[in-house]
């Protein structure tokens, strides 16, 4: 009924009889990952943040650059009237908050890859400095 998982020991067996080698995963491709994992609910939170009318335009400028980039990029067409004027612009305002967050995911990712790699450059630095 319950699949029985290898166990370390039968799996480096099995490499040594077949020749198996883990792949390795380099720490610029580790930091890369991370950045991707932890760039999306940053993204999401400064979004939904940024959606606010309470929060200023330098609060959005700074914590949320995709949506001050997506308000003067993203520009709705209204083409009806009556109630097709409200789709027109709920669909607008979707188009250009799917922008923003698109625009803050890639900055935030870029952002967590930047201090990630000058937090393991200065851990380097301090490791090679104590030998």
């Amino acid at each position: 009924m319950f699949m029985n998982l290898p166990t370390g020991k039968s799996e480096s067996q099995l490499g040594r009889v077949l020749g198996y080698q883990p792949i390795p995963i380099g720490s610029g491709l580790k930091r890369a990952i991370w950045s991707a994992i932890t760039s999306i609910p940053a993204a999401l939170t400064a979004t939904g943040i940024s959606d606010s009318t309470a929060v200023s335009d330098g609060f959005r400028c700074v914590f949320s650059p995709g949506t001050m980039l997506a308000l003067r990029l993203v520009k709705p067409e209204s083409s009806h009237r009556g109630l097709g004027a409200f789709l027109d612009a709920v669909g607008a305002y979707s188009r250009m908050m799917s922008f923003a967050l698109l625009l803050n995911a890639i900055f935030y990712a870029l952002l967590v890859f930047g201090a990630l790699t000058a937090i393991s450059g200065a851990k380097a630095d301090r490791v090679q400095k104590s030998q």
